[in-house]
């Protein structure tokens, strides 16, 4: 590993933004002066970020690793932190949280699978920004992201261990709260930990006001029990969570409860010959969205509620042969995904299903060999394969329009969808192969390439009418879902340079990647209430995705140093004649820090280009660039108490990130259509105390 690319990467991915549509997602950047463990491994382009001390662990997810290159966030509200890697997001990138594949009950993804995570400090976060090892997963185009507990703590011999963490911060831009605690208590063979979190807020605050329906209230409890064994541990793990009132402005319906409860089995065992890993889990959801409990009614459209469950089941095996020069990994994991979700008319307890028992199954099996041909060269080479079947139940009805064209129509959506074969089963082999030259210990490169699979989700597959359901494209319009779609095959190619210098460092990853069968939904000769085309989901013939992503570091003296990042991606598809919806625009990081002893300060800029290629389908709005300046001072007192204040958007600039949505709220300080503006300047004090 190169030390000094380590070190300005955590500088850079751990450095703050001020928040832009939430108290959560600012408190998850209180923390950006000290990260342990952060690091980017020069072998196969893989970023470790641990959570985080203190308060971040009661943060969302998606927060602390949107500075890492190649990562955006696309978010529709305070909780909805969609990760977007290399301009593909959603269904599209692999994210695991605890070692689960969670999907979302809501068909818009205001509930995307980090919102379930709750990393505690010394939590590992895992990132594959582009071109992931097969042993990550299939079903699959764009990289992957894991978010996994740490090892289980075991006291020496027959003693007893106890430690902990309590946090709690306030930030002025919500008048949010957020408190916890990380308890853990062991002997020799038996391990127990606790982590617990409550956050609230009130709507954001931008120069010209409030944003309606952007607050929240959230509580998280976990519990793992874990025993020794001869070779590692055996762990039990169970959670619940509870999420009340938690808006999503860029959405027609906010997330009112969110419930969700798991629990899972892991076993970890090291021999003499290798290491066997197994997990196994059921995750659950019960949720509740509606169009009137946080925002008013908009003329022409009822009140309206909206239940849904999910639920996954999932296990996986791995097997590990160091043999050595040379590293095998063979496994197996499968998945099941249940959904269901219906609409109810409020004021005439009619309902109508969304999705009635949708199932979605993946059986997956992979090799993967790493071999050192010498202390210069290396490969990693793997192959994988899996099977993906789909079904869904008849749907029933009872909303509908009056007598006319446009009820006949709906009618006949269903007549046609409940007589349909609706059972599918996709085949689907990835391969991926990257090389390794490493001619001095200063210098290194990498050339990667692979060739991946998805098979469509139930969202694109049996959204069986036009309803306002696009799995967190917000753009407003109306999708239907496509029965005859055919799975999405990628082609990336990228190029990993890494060098260091006395007291400088530089990273640079270009890429390129060629989706055939891309899955995009297009105009039909088919209209919603308000004019506007429906949208179908078809596979194009090609779309394609290019860019690249930097990371350097200079060292003035040792205490003193300024960090950087940039990122940039180009999503364009010839068959539609233009550009990918939603996709980050150029964007960087620069974080100027001086540490010494256990002061720390940090003066930050976070800035994004303006993004004039957007998507003429969805009538997607270009955005203005901006630059926002955070300040932050931190000191750790006796080892073992840490204070944070700081500032964030010292200039108090009015701003808009791309991928924060527009307003679909009304009675907002923020017209319906315009781009959900960041807070304006806001302090913040957190306080963080282990033992």
């Amino acid at each position: 590993m190169n030390p000094s690319v380590a070190t300005f990467t955590v500088l850079a991915s751990a450095a703050a933004l001020v928040s832009e549509l939430s108290a959560r997602e600012a408190a998850a950047r209180l923390h950006p002066l000290i990260v342990h463990g952060e690091r980017i491994d020069e072998a196969w382009s893989l970023t470790e970020v641990t959570a985080g001390p203190g308060v971040a662990r009661l943060t969302d997810a998606a927060a602390r690793v949107q500075n890492l290159p190649g990562v955006a966030i696309v978010r529709n509200g305070s909780q909805t932190g969609i990760v977007q890697l290399r301009g593909l997001s959603g269904d599209r990138v692999a994210v695991r949280v605890n070692g689960m594949a969670i999907t979302p009950a809501c068909p818009n993804h205001m509930d995307p699978p980090l919102h379930y995570a709750n990393p505690a400090s010394d939590d590992l976060i895992q990132l594959y920004a582009g071109i992931s090892p097969v042993s990550v997963g299939g079903d699959h185009l764009g990289g992957s992201l894991a978010v996994s507990p740490r090892a289980p703590e075991f006291a020496d011999k027959a003693g007893l261990l106890a430690t902990g963490e309590l946090s709690a911060a306030f930030l002025g831009n919500q008048d949010a709260w957020l408190s916890g605690a990380d308890l853990t208590v062991a002997g020799s063979d038996a391990s127990f930990r606790y982590r617990g979190t409550v956050a609230t807020a009130d709507d954001l605050r931008f120069p010209g006001g409030t944003v309606r329906a952007s607050g929240f209230d959230t509580t998280r409890h976990n519990l793992t029990g874990s025993w020794r064994t001869d070779g590692g541990f055996l762990s039990l793990d169970a959670g619940l969570g509870f999420t009340r009132d938690s808006g999503t402005p860029s959405l027609p319906m906010d997330m009112i409860e969110d419930d969700s409860w798991h629990i899972g089995l892991t076993q970890h065992e090291t021999m003499d010959w290798g290491t066997v890993e197994s997990r196994l889990y059921v995750h659950d959801i019960d949720h509740l969205m509606d169009n009137h409990s946080l925002r008013p009614v908009l003329p022409g459209s009822p009140a309206m509620d909206s239940p849904a469950t999910s639920r996954d089941f999932g296990w996986r095996g791995d097997l590990t042969l160091p043999r050595r020069s040379d590293t095998i990994r063979l496994g197996l994991d499968l998945h099941r995904a249940e959904l269901d979700a219906r609409q109810l008319a409020v004021a005439t307890a009619m309902t109508r299903d969304t999705f009635a028992n949708s199932r979605r199954s993946r059986m997956g099996a992979y090799a993967d060999w790493e071999h050192e041909f010498s202390r210069e060269w290396s490969s990693r080479a793997g192959l994988r394969t899996d099977w993906v079947a789909s079904d869904t139940g008849a749907v029933s009805n009872a909303i509908l329009p009056p007598p006319g064209p446009q009820r006949n129509a709906i009618l006949a959506d269903q007549n046609r969808f409940n007589q349909a074969d609706r059972s599918f089963t996709d085949g689907l082999v990835d391969a991926t192969v990257a090389v390794r030259f490493k001619p001095a210990e200063s210098t290194a490169f990498e050339l990667a390439a692979a060739v991946k699979n998805r098979a469509p989700s139930l969202v694109e597959r049996y959204l069986w009418t036009p309803l306002n359901a696009s799995a967190g494209l917000a753009d407003g319009r109306t999708y239907l879902g496509n029965l005859d779609l055919d799975p999405e095959t990628a082609l990336e190619v990228a190029l990993g340079l890494t060098h260091k210098g006395a007291n400088w460092n530089l990273a640079c990853t270009p890429f390129y990647q060629h989706i055939s069968g891309y899955i995009q939904a297009l105009p039909i000769a088919r209209f919603d209430g308000a004019g506007n085309p429906v949208l179908k989901y078809q596979n194009l013939d090609e779309a394609e995705l290019y860019g690249c992503e930097l990371v350097a570091g200079y060292d003035f003296t040792p205490e003193l140093s300024i960090d950087s990042t940039l990122s940039y991606v180009r999503g364009r598809s010839d068959d539609t004649g233009g550009d990918l919806y939603r996709i980050a625009p150029l964007r960087g990081l620069i974080d100027l820090s001086y540490r010494r002893k256990s002061w720390e300060a940090h003066l930050e800029c976070s800035w994004a280009d303006e993004q004039s290629h957007v998507a003429a389908i969805q009538d997607e709005r270009p955005s203005p660039g901006f630059a926002i300046w955070n300040l932050r001072l931190a000191r750790t007192f006796a080892k073992c108490l840490r204070v944070e204040t700081g500032v964030e958007n010292l200039l108090n600039k009015s701003y808009a990130d791309h991928l924060g949505g527009v307003n679909r709220v009304g009675g907002s300080d923020v017209a319906i259509g315009q781009h959900l503006p960041g807070a304006g300047r806001f302090g913040y004090v957190s306080l963080g105390w282990e033992f």
